[in-house]
């Protein structure tokens, strides 16, 4: 434990979950927003007609994980046992996107291999966050 009471390695994975949900922001925005000159630099041309009719549920879904990505590194930081119920909200909602998009909007053809791997990726990190929060918890560091 550091001085602050915190593990050392509390900092390096909130501080790095929070810049991932940053770039992650920069994106939903971006997409949300139809940028299509961003659209077509991250998906290429077919990614316009993907994101143009975007369900309002997986909307929904989205915005949970983007906010949840956002927030639960300032809980951690805070020592908030709220941190591990939002991490793991947040990577129940990421794997719900990731199923809903791949089964019925085919995300992996319309966007390519490499973003597929790329969300892969992401929810794996989800997870991880998610098991460290409760491992925190768990070994009393969080209250």
């Amino acid at each position: 434990m550091g001085a602050s009471g915190r593990p050392w390695h509390l900092w390096i994975v909130a501080v790095a979950f929070f810049a991932l949900y940053v770039g992650g922001s920069r994106d939903y925005l971006l997409i949300l927003g139809q940028d299509t000159d961003y659209i077509v630099r991250q998906f290429g041309p077919s990614g316009i007609a993907y994101f143009a009719d975007y369900p309002l549920a997986l909307r929904i879904i989205w915005t949970i994980t983007i906010i949840g990505g956002l927030t639960t590194p300032f809980l951690l930081v805070a020592l908030s046992r709220w941190s591990t119920l939002i991490a793991v909200i947040t990577a129940v909602a990421q794997i719900v996107l990731m199923i809903a998009t791949f089964a019925l909007r085919d995300r992996w053809n319309a966007l390519g291999a490499m973003t597929a791997w790329f969300d892969i990726g992401i929810a794996a990190i989800d997870v991880f966050v998610a098991w460290y929060c409760w491992m925190m918890q768990r070994r009393g560091a969080l209250r």
